[in-house]
């Protein structure tokens, strides 16, 4: 059974359509490339035979979901996600309301703090960063990257909100880097942060992805439904668990304010 049937709970006993499937698997593969992906690429990110992603790709472009700008070699998001994106997004001002509300959290925590939200299963967009103050700091930007890393916290979180079955399943077809001496990147190291995560109700990553950077991290719920996520990066040095119970406090503040509209 695939993941998306497993998640997928309605109309339980109807034969699931195996092309959409794989064509949204296409999709999520080409949300996390934003500078365009080619077919050598996505059969390789997707594990689907050429044969099927060149198949698949040309139904979408007739669809205007996939295009490939001036007949280059790679595939990017066509106009038609664009348009669905927009529309299924929990408000389409969702960033311009962020920020206000992150300016806060950064003047509070004096670090760098971000918005994001789901884009796929294991998938996030980050669609707002407010850059903290001080002279060492965070100052690679993340503003409108998608971040599919499962040793990031707003990837983790996704996990975090998936079944039981689905996450153990997701978690061993990940392929997981390791970055750094710190990465958890085995499936039960990783399944074990997930369930932290579940029991603590945020992400706590310390110099997983890169040695000196640590970041912490808050769901956005709407009705019990998961909309966003919000974080702060700061170096490690930085880090205590004064600033965690303080993080915490100020990036739930702002995640109620978000999820009361």
């Amino acid at each position: 059974m695939s993941i998306a049937q497993d998640a997928n709970q309605l109309l339980p006993g109807t034969e699931r359509n195996g092309s959409i499937q794989r064509a949204f698997l296409l999709l999520n593969a080409l949300a996390s490339q934003p500078d365009g992906a080619s077919v050598a690429t996505l059969s390789t990110e997707t594990s689907l035979p050429r044969s099927t992603v060149v198949r698949l790709l040309a139904s979408l472009a007739d669809a205007g979901a996939v295009a490939r700008p001036d007949q280059n070699r790679k595939w990017i998001l066509g106009p038609t996600i664009s348009r669905l994106t927009h529309t299924a997004l929990p408000e389409p001002n969702l960033g311009d309301r962020c920020r206000p509300l992150l300016e806060e959290v950064t003047a509070k925590l004096k670090e760098t703090s971000l918005a994001a939200v789901p884009i796929g299963p294991m998938s996030a967009r980050v669609i707002c960063e407010i850059e903290g103050p001080r002279m060492v700091g965070v100052r690679s930007s993340w503003a409108e990257t998608t971040i599919t890393d499962p040793s990031a916290g707003f990837v983790r979180m996704l996990l975090a909100e998936m079944p039981a079955k689905t996450v153990t399943t997701a978690v061993e077809q990940l392929q997981i880097t390791q970055h750094t001496h710190a990465t958890k990147a085995t499936p039960g190291l990783l399944l074990a942060e997930v369930e932290k995560i579940k029991r603590d109700g945020f992400s706590l990553v310390v110099d997983e992805l890169e040695v000196g950077l640590s970041g912490v991290a808050v769901p956005v719920r709407n009705n019990g439904i998961m909309i966003a996520m919000l974080s702060t990066y700061l170096p490690t040095t930085r880090l205590t668990s004064t600033f965690i119970d303080q993080a915490c406090t100020a990036l739930n503040f702002a995640a109620d304010q978000l999820g009361t509209h």
